[in-house]
């Protein structure tokens, strides 16, 4: 995958209402944050993505999941707050998450936002995940972010070190993930460049933004 250049800068539209958070996770504030869902199957860059985004703009925040898997030797050290199930449970109960799932036999969920994550809020979890946050706010902007063909997210997985087992398991769960985004309405983002995904991404934000309305 190619790797994103800083020569073409994210512009945001003069008209865009950049407002503070507000705290989120129940019915939305329609005066609120745009939140963005990003989805996909592992390994389509959804992740690379939304670091560049939230790096190239200080308006833009980044949600850090929760999760109960292991840590691997490629996670960034803000990759996951990684817990033990324990602390996952007594969290969830507590109602910090905005969502959550089990996948694979592993937690994984969204806390609650707080006034200080951002303006506008990016969201990198899973399709069912991305049910649960449209309940509560049905106008975030969810975008499905995948590979150009199944092809190429297997190599990809198999670089990034899952194995070919492991990767065909992934294949099949994104077949699923895609039929699902389709009936939510997601956006597809098609990552065959990442320069081009990050800027149409971005397009995407900037267009939702300019018919946000002010409160």
């Amino acid at each position: 995958m190619a790797s994103a250049s800083s020569s073409e800068p994210i512009c945001w539209p003069a008209s865009a209402d950049l407002t503070p958070v507000a705290d989120t996770g129940r019915p939305a504030d329609p005066g609120g944050p745009l939140v963005v869902v990003l989805s996909g199957p592992g390994g389509a860059g959804k992740g690379t993505i939304a670091r560049i985004l939230a790096a190239a703009d200080d308006s833009i925040g980044l949600s850090v999941s929760w999760t109960s898997r292991d840590r691997r030797s490629d996670d960034a050290d803000d990759a996951y707050v990684f817990v033990d199930r324990a602390a996952f449970e007594a969290r969830r109960d507590e109602g910090g998450f905005i969502e959550w799932n089990e996948f694979l036999g592993c937690y994984y969920g969204t806390p609650v936002p707080g006034a200080d994550d951002g303006q506008v809020l990016l969201f990198e979890i899973d399709v069912a995940g991305g049910r649960q946050v449209l309940q509560s706010d049905p106008g975030a902007l969810c975008l499905f972010v995948d590979a150009p063909d199944d092809d190429e997210l297997r190599r990809r997985l198999v670089d990034r070190g899952d194995g070919t087992e492991r990767a065909d398991t992934r294949i099949v769960e994104a077949m699923r993930e895609r039929a699902e985004a389709a009936d939510l309405g997601y956006t597809i983002v098609l990552n065959a460049d990442l320069d081009r995904a990050v800027r149409e991404v971005a397009a995407l934000i900037a267009a939702r933004l300019a018919t946000k309305s002010p409160r």
